[in-house]
């Protein structure tokens, strides 16, 4: 096995030789918005002005007012999320072009994004173009981390500033932040910081904790800090840029993080100890323009680290139980590199073309079984795409994509294969104010790497089938888009068929693994997925008037006896409605605003994750909420130099409990918030 520095510097030359003008590797850009004259922002699309203007500080507060994406209640690593019912199997997070698709356990989410260090959030739905990168069958969250010229824009020096933000939430919890920034020359910096301490929350009216005697969620209190180095230098057409993030959550968790207590779930077999998940990311990225043979360009090499860190795993058969003795740190390493090219072929043809790497590897506290290995999974992909305006009102997109992987089992059993997905797309402005769209991608997603808390070989080896293929999603999609007046119109309408699903031979009976240390499942193509669904949503400006309204469904199906259960996979969540309706005072520079999101039941016929003679319906369905929120921003400088924002979440106290969450968490409580950013 080649080392990470082998590796490392190996993709570094690739990077290297992109930067010297081959044209041969590529990375996925963030999606972008066409905007016409538009007023509105859309939901899917957040900016770091937007974040800068509330008081939020997770992830799930930034987009909750997009009503296809869905995430569950508790807090940290015990809440899920969901793109048009799929889950985080087939969804990634996407920070300045990194990513894995492997995670250290299935009862914990893969998701982990401070808001104070990002400068965009974007949700990219179903699956992805020739151009969207590895594995993206189902979606995916893109986020670009800030630069020191983000912030400049509204310092009072030109060369150097500060930005501070402080929060407060009547839940018991309180953030703070600072950022340094400044440029000399054709460099410039930053070294931004951020905490965020929220006690144990409490939950909606009527809600009671049985064990604790008290109305707080158990073991919902975390820790979580973040930082941000970045270095930059602007030479000519070209800018580099070195930046090193680092993000954790800490504080005393259970061993299956989506669930609280409950009869047969005991504290005893949560085992509850003091735990850290944590990601790091060191990235290296070029952008250029004007490169002759491409009107610009873009490239990264990157390394990210995904752990966990438990002080006492000897109570937590995952882990291994009573094997561990002391502290016990978990480890997923990606190594990836990306460069894409644009090159403008004709004045009406515009030509995106590059190749994506990604090397995962999986590496347990602990091998109980000597036999075993680091399991390891490369994948490539290589793609070319064409944008042509074939009229002024007809814009055609083909695309062509080939992917790679390259697969070694925990038993070191190895496995390969490739896949080629077309993708074609079309535009057609019928009017000025109303154009209409249809798509119809293919794309691929590898075999995913056996969890890292159960790869010690002390519960059971998961290896893998000869004839193991990577799933393939086809997704078709049409639409339309009116704007006019001040007001707006968009809707889509999609059929997701994914088959090669995969699974492993041990089905839904994952715990039998760890009971045994011998060959217990093997991964496999185990049946098929299906999911259809819809979104609409409208917005109207009048003078400092705005309001919204939106709604999206979609229904996950699978089909197969070998396909988990595990929310991980997908989950019914009922039809989802978002409405908003805000004001803009001229002066002061107020804006105050409502949000509301409701969630319609699911029914007891439709609760469940398969259709196969094993699996059966849920007994229960799900029931109905909605909760309002309020808020206020407030420019004292009637500039964004400084912002003052106030909210009340869940201003109704609402009880309810996520569809996307299957263990009892409820959401939380009422809670009042104040937030203060400065940048000077």
């Amino acid at each position: 096995m080649r080392s990470p520095i082998f590796k490392l510097t190996a993709l570094a030359a690739i990077f290297l030789t992109g930067l010297a003008g081959a044209e041969t590797v590529a990375t996925q850009h963030l999606p972008t918005v066409e905007v016409k004259a538009r007023a509105v922002s859309p939901t899917n699309r957040i900016t770091l002005k937007q974040m800068d203007e509330t008081t939020d500080t997770e992830l799930k507060e930034v987009l909750k007012n997009e009503p296809s994406i869905s995430f569950g209640g508790g807090a940290g690593q015990s809440s899920f999320m969901y793109i048009r019912g799929m889950g985080q199997n087939s969804i990634d997070v996407k920070l300045d072009n990194a990513y894995s698709d492997s995670q250290i356990h299935y009862h914990q989410s893969r998701h982990m994004l401070d808001p104070a260090l990002v400068k965009i959030v974007a949700v990219q739905k179903g699956a992805g173009s020739a151009s969207a990168g590895i594995g993206q069958t189902n979606g995916a969250i893109v986020a670009k981390t800030i630069d020191a010229a983000d912030l400049l824009k509204n310092s009072s020096n030109p060369n150097f500033g500060a930005k501070i933000n402080l929060g407060y939430n009547s839940n018991d919890g309180h953030n703070y932040g600072l950022a340094l920034f400044g440029q000399s020359g054709a460099f410039d910096f930053l070294l931004a910081g951020n905490r965020v301490n929220d006690n144990e929350y409490k939950g909606g009216k009527g809600y009671y904790n049985s064990y604790r005697k008290n109305d707080r969620v158990s073991y919902s209190e975390l820790d979580k800090i973040s930082y941000l180095a970045k270095i930059g230098a602007n030479l000519g057409n070209n800018r580099i840029t070195l930046s090193h993030l680092h993000e954790q959550q800490k504080g005393r968790r259970l061993v299956r993080e989506e669930f609280m207590f409950s009869p047969a779930l005991t504290e005893e077999r949560q085992f509850p100890s003091e735990r850290k998940m944590y990601v790091t990311n060191t990235n290296l990225e070029w952008t250029g323009k004007d490169l002759g043979f491409a009107k610009s360009g873009t490239a990264n090499v990157y390394r990210m680290i995904y752990g966990r860190w438990s002080g006492d795993d000897s109570g937590n058969g995952y882990a291994g139980g009573k094997l561990n003795t002391g502290s016990t740190t978990t480890k997923v390493q990606t190594i990836g590199a990306n460069v894409n090219f644009d090159s403008q072929v004709h004045d009406k043809v515009l030509l995106k073309y590059g190749v994506n790497y990604r090397n995962q590897e999986i590496k347990p506290n602990k091998f109980f079984n000597t036999n075993l290995i680091n399991q390891e999974k490369q994948d490539a992909g290589i793609y070319a795409e064409a944008i042509a305006d074939v009229t002024d009102k007809l814009t055609l997109t083909g695309g062509l994509r080939y992917d790679y992987f390259n697969f070694k089992a925990m038993d070191g059993k190895k496995r390969h294969d490739s896949a080629i997905s077309p993708s074609i797309s079309a535009i057609f402005q019928a009017t000025p104010e109303l154009s209409f769209r249809a798509q119809h991608n293919y794309a691929t997603r590898s075999p995913r790497l056996h969890d890292a808390l159960l790869s010690h070989g002390a519960g059971g080896i998961t290896t893998i089938d000869s004839n193991t293929k990577a799933e393939r999603a086809r997704n078709t999609e049409i639409g339309f888009s009116f704007q006019k007046n001040g007001f707006g119109l968009d809707g889509t309408y999609f059929w997701q068929n994914i088959k090669d699903a995969l699974g492993t031979t041990a089905g839904r009976n994952v715990h039998d693994c760890l009971n045994t240390t011998g060959k217990c499942a093997m991964i496999i193509n185990a049946g098929k997925i299906k999911n259809k669904g819809y979104e609409l949503n409208s917005y109207y400006r009048w003078n400092g008037l705005t309001a919204r309204l939106g709604v999206a469904h979609a229904k996950p199906r699978f089909y197969g006896e070998k396909l988990s259960t595990k929310p991980e996979y997908a989950t019914v969540i009922g039809r989802t409605w978002t409405a908003a309706l805000s004001y803009q005072f001229a002066n002061p520079n107020l804006e105050i605003g409502i949000q509301h999101r409701q969630v319609e039941k699911v029914k007891v016929a439709d609760n469940y994750f398969l259709i196969n003679s094993i699996v059966k319906q849920a007994p229960n369905g799900k029931a109905s909420y909605g909760v309002t929120d309020i808020s206020a921003n407030w420019k004292p400088l009637n500039n964004d130099k400084l912002n003052v924002n106030l909210a009340v979440d869940n201003v109704t106290n609402k009880l309810y409990y996520p569809h996307s969450q299957r263990g009892p968490f409820p959401g939380e409580g009422r809670q009042y918030r104040v937030g203060v950013n400065y940048t000077f």
